[in-house]
């Protein structure tokens, strides 16, 4: 089903695969997922990124960040991450078409700073927390005890502590054990994630910890 020589080959000329498929999803790091069967479109790059999208919204569903190893083996894809370790499983039962592009990142500027975020999540507590009565403590607020470190946005309302861990870019897994430590050290708080992208292991774990994710724009 999968054209794997075709695929091997169009990577290793550093072009980008896109490939519209019914597939199922199987995820499995520090957190695991499985997503049924459904078309989805399928985007790996040569640097070892792969994204599974749906026909909603700007984020995929699962994804590998550059650097992962990409293996074709009969109808499935599978992405690995080695640290830490994770294994994306994407088995294809149909497939509609494949594509093969060249892309380059061109001139790219980033604009916005980590502050532009923090005054960002401050103007819009009620929407971040979910909570319509919810009140800044501060920002950038010192924790002394065990783990010592800094809180980037507290905040309080509907009975319960709000610690927002705020992310210019990517959120990872390394953000989401940073803000478990913040919430395990402050008793009856509630974990809010706030960035731009979120890892599917980050996102996942977040869940399972019950912390809230915020994307912004």
């Amino acid at each position: 089903m999968l054209p794997t020589s075709e695929l091997k080959q169009a990577l290793a000329r550093g072009l980008v695969v896109v490939m519209n498929a019914k597939c199922t999803i199987e995820y499995d790091g520090r957190a695991s997922s499985t997503a049924s069967e459904a078309w989805r479109l399928i985007i790996i790059k040569p640097d070892g990124s792969i994204l599974i999208h749906t026909n909603e919204g700007y984020q995929p569903l699962n994804w590998q960040p550059p650097g992962s190893r990409v293996y074709f083996s009969n109808n499935e894809v599978i992405a690995i991450r080695q640290r830490p370790r994770e294994v994306l499983r994407v088995r294809v039962s149909e497939i509609a078409w494949v594509e093969y592009a060249l892309a380059s990142e061109g001139v790219f500027k980033l604009s916005g700073t980590h502050e532009d975020v923090k005054a960002w999540v401050v103007r819009n507590l009620p929407s971040v927390t979910g909570c319509p009565d919810v009140k800044l403590v501060g920002t950038e607020v010192e924790v002394e005890a065990p783990p010592a470190g800094v809180i980037d946005v507290l905040a309080r309302g509907c009975g319960k502590t709000f610690v927002i861990e705020v992310k210019r870019g990517v959120v990872d897994l390394n953000a989401v054990s940073q803000l478990k430590r913040y919430v395990d050290a402050i008793p009856n708080s509630l974990g809010v994630l706030v960035g731009q992208w979120f890892t599917s292991g980050a996102r996942e774990l977040a869940r399972s910890l019950g912390f809230r994710t915020v994307t912004y724009e």
